[in-house]
């Protein structure tokens, strides 16, 4: 898959020596399951049996049948699992190693579900397959850098005597991407030529601003293997800065709190989906699957949750199919993930725009530190600017991006511009470039 080699310090050793003995020796169990059998197992196949026979909600859909089709199942969505919550979760649940998790609420409401103790575990054992089989690195025994912005997290690492144990022995160093100030990132770019880390993971738009800081201020940093990008959309612009300024690839991962490890970036740039831990499906507006080339919604369905199976999930994302991938892993393949729902802004005769219209507008202009454009209304747009200290915002630029906003959103869209010291984050310090709180109303 790539030119990478496995590496594992010493103290990586004692610490998969030790995870061996203790509770997540199963992880080692689910790996081994991955790569003997690969698809060839029908996971698919024995959640419906079960959901269709333990889980109230579809049992009594289907009268009981253990038989029932992929296609013959709704699309589950968060109201559903809202007003369904019992229903959903298996009948025999308190006999089950479970805790309740929560999604971020990214774009809405955070949502309450139940997983189990497997769940979490094959999670684990998947993204170790894609760090051992596409990146060719042990994840957990070599240096690394993490740039992360979720608080529960975040507490964890920091405060948990067992997490500080942890990220010693896989020298793990975080840095809170909600604190992205001049004094942070300077400790972070210390930190990376200091320790030399094998990779960095990061939220896109952090290792992006990281990115820009150390390009302007004219930096040198270490080059690590590549960069690991996780929970937001890579976009192209952002990926360009990214990839010249650490001098290394990035490899994007997409997953989910309510489906885990769902597909991974290989080295010819298309994702993978592990179809051993998720089953993934794109359709378009009518529900019907999408052909190769063209851009639908994705459903999940997580193949090891029991407690409460997620079957055709819409998980609020879009996606265009791929078609078979010359890197030469068999795994299906989703070309691009495009970005979410909310993305696309809707217009009064029911079209829809997709956000990356938008975000090219901003595209090298030096004025531009950071950028949000929202949908208010159907006939009103705002945009936050945090400008640059040191360039004034072109009047000429603002009358061609207003122009070109209204070619698509009409010539009676109201634009209104604000400026801020900073563009609002999702609670987990995500970077939303497009929003629309109209689409989905």
């Amino acid at each position: 898959m790539n030119d990478f080699s496995v590496k594992i310090t010493a103290r990586g050793r004692f610490y998969l020596l030790a995870r061996k003995l203790v509770t997540l020796k199963k992880v080692d169990t689910y790996y081994r399951q991955i790569t003997k059998l690969g698809t060839s197992v029908d996971y698919l196949g024995a959640l419906l049996r079960h959901a269709t026979t333990r889980v109230p909600y579809y049992k009594k859909m289907f009268d009981g049948t253990s038989n029932a089709r992929l296609d013959q199942f709704p699309i589950l969505n968060k109201q559903i699992i809202k007003g369904h919550f019992d229903a959903l979760t298996v009948d025999d649940i308190e006999a089950r190693a479970w805790f309740k998790n929560s999604s971020g609420g990214s774009t809405g409401q955070p949502q309450t579900f139940i997983q189990d103790k497997d769940f979490v575990t094959w999670s684990i054992a998947t993204q170790t397959y894609y760090f051992r089989n596409f990146l060719g690195v042990e994840y957990a025994a070599v240096p690394k850098v993490v740039l992360w912005g979720s608080e529960r997290d975040l507490f964890v690492q920091a405060k948990s005597i067992k997490a500080m144990l942890v990220n010693w022995l896989t020298q793990t160093y975080f840095f809170n991407s909600f604190k992205m100030t001049h004094e942070e990132m300077l400790l972070c770019v210390k930190t990376i030529n200091k320790k030399r880390p094998v990779f960095i993971k990061a939220y896109a738009s952090s290792v992006y601003e990281l990115a820009k800081f150390i390009k302007e201020n004219k930096l040198s940093v270490y080059s690590p293997q590549f960069v690991y990008s996780s929970a937001e959309s890579m976009k192209p612009f952002m990926r360009e800065v990214i990839e010249e300024v650490f001098a290394c690839k990035v490899y994007d991962f997409y997953g989910s709190r309510e489906a885990g490890a769902i597909a991974g970036e290989c080295s010819r740039g298309s994702m993978h989906v592990f179809s051993f831990n998720s089953h993934v499906e794109i359709v378009g507006p009518q529900n019907n699957p999408v052909g190769v080339g063209e851009e639908g919604r994705i459903l999940v369905t997580t193949l090891h949750n029991y407690a409460m199976p997620l079957i055709r999930y819409e998980i609020g994302d879009t996606a265009v199919l791929g078609g078979r991938c010359e890197c030469g892993n068999e795994l299906p393949v989703i070309k691009r993930i495009t970005g979410r729902v909310t993305d696309h802004f809707l217009l009064k005769n029911g079209a829809l725009i997709h956000g990356e219209y938008f975000t090219h507008l901003f595209y090298f202009r030096d004025w531009v530190k950071e950028f949000q454009v929202v949908q208010e209304e159907l006939d009103k747009v705002q945009i936050f600017l945090v400008p640059t200290s040191t360039k004034k915002v072109p009047q000429e630029d603002v009358v061609e991006i207003e122009a070109k906003i209204r070619i698509v959103m009409g010539e009676d869209c109201r634009i209104e511009w604000k400026y801020v010291d900073a563009v609002p984050r999702t609670p987990q310090g995500k970077m939303l470039f497009t929003r629309s709180l109209v689409y989905g109303k």
